[in-house]
């Protein structure tokens, strides 16, 4: 199953959908789901994570703390060269990467920017 970027744009039926789905389930469990989705996504990136749920880092380490002592398992961060690859696109091979990783950085950029206003 192929997942979409973190800049994917949803439609709004779609968000109406998986807003539906999610009726009856407490804010809690969604928000704990959400967030370590995110950091699987992200292969623990700490700070990506937290940009891409728009928090701060330091919310999130709090939320980490609390469902690691709930006995949830918490994704570990990876090498910096291997989060780097978190952000580039499912499309592109893997003998593509060197010429990917401007993209990827390019995705950072962007959603640091977002964060900052610009």
């Amino acid at each position: 199953m192929e997942r979409l970027s973190p800049q994917a744009q949803i439609s709004s039926s779609s968000r109406r959908r998986l807003a539906r789905w999610l009726v009856g389930l407490p804010v809690s469990v969604v928000e704990r789901d959400l967030i370590l989705e995110t950091l699987a996504g992200t292969h623990g990136n700490r700070t990506v994570s937290a940009r891409l749920l728009g928090v701060s880092v330091r919310t999130l380490r709090n939320k980490i703390s609390e469902y690691s002592a709930q006995g949830f398992h918490i994704p570990r961060h990876e090498s910096r060269h291997k989060s780097a690859e978190t952000i580039v696109p499912t499309n592109t091979h893997p003998k593509d990467k060197t010429a990917a990783m401007p993209v990827a950085l390019a995705s950072m950029r962007r959603v640091a920017a977002s964060d900052c206003g610009s």
